[in-house]
């Protein structure tokens, strides 16, 4: 029930903006039309004015818009205060326990049978 009501909202969203869309373009057009009798005035810009921040901003803008969504829906990425990091096993002193336990039959293995890197030959 909960994914059906998001999936209106969805729809509602997306035909609330296609009409704003189709709106703003006949008004466009009308207004185009209603130009098209009076003398048109030419305007040159001598200056670049703020172009180069939009080519900043207007990204920033999206990845702050995604930035909150991701954040309303999905909530903290990072645990709080008095929760440990990394999952069930992750800083924990069971997982610490375990990185050792792996950490130490990782050199009993690689002091086997196995020669050394560099240094002589074993045979010698």
């Amino acid at each position: 029930m909960r994914r059906g009501l998001w999936i209106v909202a969805l729809l509602v969203v997306i035909l609330g903006g296609i009409a704003i869309g189709v709106g703003a373009y006949n008004a466009g057009v009308s207004h185009g039309l209603a130009q098209t009798g009076h003398a048109v005035e030419v305007v040159r810009d001598s200056g670049w004015g703020f172009f180069p921040f939009g080519l900043f901003l207007f990204p920033l803008f999206f990845f702050l818009i995604f930035g909150i969504a991701r954040a309303a829906f999905w909530g903290r990425r990072w645990s709080g205060p008095g929760h440990e990091g990394w999952g069930p096993k992750g800083r924990s002193s069971e997982g610490r326990a375990m990185f050792e336990d792996w950490h130490r039959r990782q050199h009993d293995q690689a002091s086997g049978d196995h020669p050394g890197a560099g240094g002589e030959p074993a045979s010698v």
